[in-house]
């Protein structure tokens, strides 16, 4: 972002290069300057304004950067601030011409960086402490500032060109409403008044029910220490839907001397849906929607961190070819599918389901060292899988079972070890039956009449 800034004010002020600065702009650019005349809604209105710029000041200028804060609101989207002094240079001089604060936010379009807001403003050597606004008022004003209406329409023209919603609740529980604009409640799906018959004005109801505990404590928490805080949640929508927010805000004493806060929030549902979804193709099997080889290693050592107990079954589909052989690879692949289904739902919640590859699948039992309800889970798993083989009568195929049960192990490789030779002990000597590690193989006796030794 400092970059594209010193590009751009390179172009701007420097080489009064109009078609290269507004190259680094977005068509759909707001822009307000210093002056009363100098405001922009998009980049054909900037153009006009820094053509008229470039015939009114001839020569070029000099410039610093100082006091450069940069903020990422989500994937894509980037906001800065600094000061921008300018120094025209006149008969060998140099002396200031702008001294001016900038916030600006770029975002990316079509894989380059461009502004879609920039916003200067001139700091006022008069302006009262609480003043809010750096603005100048006329003789025939009185010198009385802009009230009422006026007042209204200047806050939402600068909250309409801030890239996201603004909502502001009191620092008291439940958040009660002090402020919010008209994209916010567009993000929410709700007209004001609708907002506030359906919450009673207390925005942690938009929070969704299972983040508004840690996001309460976290706002109030980041609050005590440092009177700001940036947090990411999900809010519900008017139609039940979520909405992934990025929430960034401050906290403001009110007329009334109540504490309060106001917040900028953007929507990043689309970051997190893109994050969500790498995760969990790096981490499931495309065919079966499983758990892949990765997925499972890193939940089953997660588990071995977390409890001392748990059951490791590493299975085998025996003569899964001859499917693919005399069916076809389609038929092969239902197969495959038929074996995760039956996982999955012979398994609780918290047990880890993969397929390792091929037509090697795994189970971890967690917190489940008992041997007796590891052998009716596999027997259980064997009857409904050879159940379903009924449709391909011209194949003889079940599943074999080598079984762990976690004692000393600190390892995944070292549970799978055990379990692959114990595996190996039921191919060994038959198909269709499971074994414990260092022990005899035990056969189902359907399996053990189909699959002679």
């Amino acid at each position: 972002m400092r970059r594209l800034l010193k590009q751009f004010f390179d172009a701007y002020l420097i080489d009064r290069n109009l078609d290269q600065a507004l190259s680094m702009v977005s068509e759909k650019v707001i822009s307000v300057g210093t002056g009363e005349q100098e405001t922009a809604r998009n980049r054909e209105e900037l153009k006009l304004l820094m053509e008229r710029e470039f015939e009114t000041v001839k020569g070029s200028f000099t410039y610093d950067i100082r006091d450069y804060t940069e903020t990422r609101y989500g994937e894509g989207v980037t906001g800065a601030f600094c000061r921008v002094s300018a120094y025209l240079a006149e008969d060998g001089c140099s002396e200031i011409a702008l001294e001016t604060r900038l916030t600006a936010v770029a975002a990316l379009e079509e894989g380059r960086w461009k502004f879609v807001s920039l916003h200067m403003s001139a700091p006022a050597q008069n302006q009262e402490e609480e003043e809010f606004f750096p603005l100048k008022y006329g003789r025939q004003s009185g010198g009385r500032p802009i009230g009422g209406r006026a007042e209204r329409k200047l806050i939402q023209m600068m909250s309409s060109m801030l890239p996201g919603g603004i909502m502001g609740g009191y620092l008291e529980k439940g958040f009660p409403l002090y402020v919010i604009n008209d994209t916010m409640l567009r993000y929410l799906g709700y007209t004001y008044d609708e907002l506030v018959r359906e919450t009673n004005e207390e925005m942690i109801r938009i929070i969704a029910p299972e983040d508004r505990e840690w996001v309460e404590k976290e706002i109030f928490d980041s609050m005590e220490r440092t009177g700001e805080y940036e947090v990411q949640y999900r809010v519900v929508r008017k139609d039940g839907s979520y909405l992934w927010m990025l929430d960034k805000g401050n906290e403001v004493i009110t007329e009334d001397g109540r504490r309060a806060m106001i917040s900028v929030m953007l929507d990043i549902s689309e970051s997190v849906g893109l994050q969500e979804r790498l995760r969990r193709e790096a981490q499931e099997d495309e065919l079966t929607r499983i758990l892949n080889r990765k997925g499972a290693i890193h939940f089953i050592e997660q588990a071995l961190n977390g409890r001392s107990e748990g059951t490791l079954l590493l299975m085998d589909i025996d003569n899964f070819k001859m499917v693919n052989d005399t069916y076809g690879h389609l038929a092969g692949d239902k197969v495959l599918v038929l074996l995760a289904e039956i996982l999955q739902k012979s398994m609780r919640k918290g047990d880890v389901v993969a397929r390792l590859g091929g037509d090697e699948f795994l189970v971890y039992m967690t917190g489940c060292a008992l041997k007796e309800i590891a052998a009716k889970r596999v027997d259980s798993i064997g009857r409904q899988f050879q159940k379903k083989m009924e449709q391909y009568p011209q194949t003889v195929i079940s599943v074999s079972t080598g079984i762990v049960v976690r004692q000393e192990e600190k390892t995944f490789e070292e549970l799978y070890r055990k379990a692959d030779d114990a595996l190996y002990q039921v191919k060994k000597r038959g198909k269709g039956g499971y074994a414990f590690w260092g022990e005899d193989p035990v056969f189902q006796e359907a399996a053990v009449s189909r699959h002679p030794e």
